[in-house]
């Protein structure tokens, strides 16, 4: 009996350190662009397109799972380009993606990021910070990456697509970094943090210079690696 009140319990606590479905969804789709891009850019390596695959599953799954509301708001336009987010092999140019697609997956991100900026995500501050930092994260490495990988760089930028603004989110990154190293967390999470706040500061540069000469493959390492090291430090608070 003990042990299954036990069991219940740290259930219990791993879905309220979870991200919702829609922040979920947000998460994965920004993980999907990213990947999607690395594909593009390693010339078809293979690796990515499997990443790309999992990711749009996951974005997919968590979006059928998230609210009636915010499906109502979104799912309609997720799945009009479900069918299109592909790379054509074009002869003399390589791989391809049509203009109006590549618009249409980045407004949507867009769209689901400021979305989700105002939906509540956790009354737990470390859980909060934690998923505020995954979350901006993926979503200036998905930016990056689909700015290095589109002809028209930067200037391909909407309006609407310039409200994600990236010099703001990684202060705050950096901002709720701080805070977390000044909480008085386990060891083995103060390490984890300060292995993301180096990882972070690595990057944090090419994250908001979008017309620089970019290392797009150790963004996209490091910034996974964050979320995984974030991921692991979760589950490690969930189970405390």
């Amino acid at each position: 009996m003990r042990l299954l009140i036990a069991a219940i319990m740290l259930v219990g606590a791993q879905i309220s350190w979870a991200m919702t479905p829609f922040h979920q969804h947000v998460y994965s789709t920004a993980q999907a662009v990213s990947a999607f891009y690395m594909y593009e850019l390693s010339e078809g390596d293979s690796k990515y397109l499997d990443q790309f695959s999992q990711h749009q599953r996951a974005a997919n799954q968590a979006l059928k799972g998230s609210t009636k509301e915010q499906k109502k708001e979104f799912i309609s336009a997720w799945d009009s380009f479900q069918p299109y987010w592909k790379f054509n092999q074009v002869k003399g140019v390589g791989l391809n993606i049509d203009s109006v697609v590549r618009n249409d997956v980045r407004h949507y991100l867009t769209n689901i990021f400021l979305y989700a900026k105002k939906v509540p995500a956790h009354q737990e501050v470390v859980a909060a910070k934690m998923q505020s930092i995954k979350l901006s994260t993926a979503m200036m490495s998905a930016r990056l990456i689909d700015i290095v990988a589109s002809q028209t760089g930067s200037n391909g930028l909407s309006e609407h697509d310039r409200k994600v603004n990236e010099v703001e989110l990684a202060k705050a990154v950096q901002k709720n970094l701080n805070e977390l190293l000044n909480l008085n967390l386990s060891k083995e999470n103060v390490k984890n943090i300060r292995k993301v706040n180096t990882k972070f500061g690595f990057v944090k540069k090419s994250l908001i210079s979008y017309d620089d000469v970019t290392p797009y493959y150790l963004v996209y390492k490091n910034v996974m690696s964050i979320g995984l090291l974030l991921n692991e430090s979760s589950h490690t608070l969930a189970g405390s």
